[in-house]
């Protein structure tokens, strides 16, 4: 058993994870009826592209953009997972009980079958697939004027990775007119983004490539692309189409919601970027001061450190019935429609929204879904959790070899008992505790957030550089143990 196998087990077995399928689940899957509605509007005609990352398998969503005098027209295709996973079967109960598809490196744990995500439902070059589109008419602002949900079968012309897009590896004419239009589009989402305020937070979520042995290779921060923008604001604007459509027909729905932060905690994160240089306006709202936070950080060395420290001043994305509003986004009405082979509440949308579509009779109660939404919201930070430490469980077995060594560090966290420092280029943190900290006694001040000596007034707080050696590495409990080096 190689180090991500281990990783992964033992994270299954901490966080309870379901990572098998019942027999009734297999019974079910070989009895699969996929029948051919003859209702569903033909677009197999129409070079609908997919374009994901290198690795990915499972392709829930396919794009394809046109444009005229007075308007961009962007066709959404989502894979139709709720014809194939009815309620009240096994595989629906499963899939609820995994609430979303788990991301390790080399390994995914599905909340479907792979016979679904990777093959009946996956938007796979060249195959007929049964799909939910949103088609959404925007102005030459930018602005949705209509949109629309319908059934439809298409045929995926071709996959593309994001790279091929973004080097222009494009060859055939009517795919080409769709991502140039696509991009010119992009552009003017991007744009009314910006006049929103818009939160635009690069992420800290480092990638891992490991060989056959689970040995890391390198590891690192994924380069973000034009091309990540354009599918990103192609989702964005279906998601947003999804949340109107559930509210104009049920009055409620299953929305992705962001909630401001707390004052204390944005206080804190003013407080600190004021020791970096920040100076802070007056009566400043709390978006147009995030904002400016991101924009100051993005000019610092200590970029992802400060990027950081905005992102854990934040609250958590949840899913809730009630329309309470992103905020990050900064909309009012958000919901996820586009990913239903990975994540569960995309598929409630897309029943509520075929239930609509087809004049169906199932009952829809909000007290039922709220309670629901509560629990997938649970699953889907289990999922992150779990992600997170087994990339840092591979992390300590890599560091396991330099017990001894010097490194390059910085605070991320101050508590009475230490710190926690983050060691350069491994994007993970260790303890320093307060008692090596010699030469004198720390207290912790709360209020600043920083360890005191009493006698020599040294202190340290977050963000701070510091020299550490690496005492200890115990992998299977995730713990890192660092001594200051003078």
């Amino acid at each position: 058993m190689n180090y991500l196998e281990i990783a992964i087990n033992q994270i299954i077995k901490e966080q309870g994870i379901s990572n098998e399928w019942n027999s009734l689940i297999k019974d079910e899957l070989n009895n699969l009826d996929i029948k051919d509605d003859l209702n569903r509007k033909d677009l197999t005609h129409i070079p609908f592209v997919t374009i994901d990352g290198e690795d990915a398998k499972d392709f829930d969503d396919a794009v394809f953009c046109s444009a005229n005098k007075s308007s961009y027209i962007l066709k959404v295709a989502i894979a139709d997972v709720a014809s194939v996973v009815l309620p009240n079967t096994e595989l629906d109960t499963e899939a609820f009980r995994r609430g979303t598809s788990i991301y390790f490196p080399r390994t995914v744990i599905p909340m479907l079958p792979e016979i679904i995500s990777n093959n009946i439902c996956s938007l796979v070059p060249n195959e007929i697939r049964n799909v939910l589109i949103c088609e959404i008419i925007f102005n030459l602002n930018g602005e949705i004027n209509s949109y629309k949900f319908f059934e439809a079968q298409i045929r995926s012309f071709k996959r593309f990775t994001y790279y091929e897009i973004e080097n222009q590896k494009i060859k055939e004419p009517n795919i080409l007119d769709s991502i140039e239009s696509l991009k010119k589009l992009t552009n003017i989402l991007l744009q009314n983004k910006a006049k929103r305020n818009a939160l635009e937070i690069e992420s800290t979520e480092p990638y891992i490539n490991i060989d056959d042995a689970g040995i890391i290779l390198d590891m690192g921060i994924h380069e973000r692309l034009f091309a990540h923008q354009m599918i990103e604001e192609s989702m964005i604007a279906a998601n947003i189409c999804a949340a109107k459509f559930l509210k104009k027909h049920y009055g409620f729905g299953v929305y992705r919601v962001h909630e401001e932060p707390e004052s204390l905690k944005i206080e804190n994160l003013k407080n600190f970027f004021s020791l970096k240089g920040h100076s802070n306006k007056k009566n400043e709202n709390i978006l147009n001061l995030i904002n400016s936070l991101i924009r100051h950080a993005n000019k610092d060395e200590n970029n992802k450190l400060l990027n950081i420290l905005i992102l854990q001043s934040l609250k958590r994305a949840q899913y809730s019935s009630k329309q309470i509003g992103h905020f990050g986004l900064q909309l009012k009405e958000y919901s996820h429609f586009t990913s239903p082979i990975r994540r569960y509440p995309d598929l409630l949308v897309h029943r509520m929204i075929k239930n609509i579509l087809n004049n169906s009779n199932s009952d829809f109660k909000q007290e039922n879904l709220e309670e629901n939404l509560s629990e997938l919201t649970s699953l889907e930070k289990r999922a992150e959790i779990s992600s997170r430490q087994v990339n840092q469980q591979l992390i300590c077995y890599q560091l396991k070899k330099f017990i001894g060594d010097e490194f390059a560090s910085f605070v991320v966290g101050v508590t009475e008992f230490g710190l926690f420092c983050e060691i350069d280029n491994y994007y993970i943190s260790g303890l320093l505790h307060v008692s090596d900290l010699r030469r004198d006694r720390y207290i912790f001040d709360a209020q600043a957030n920083i360890l005191k000596g009493r006698n020599t007034g040294k202190s340290y707080r977050i963000g701070q550089k510091i020299k550490v050696q690496l005492a200890n590495v115990v992998p299977e409990e995730r713990k890192i143990i660092l001594i200051p080096k003078n």
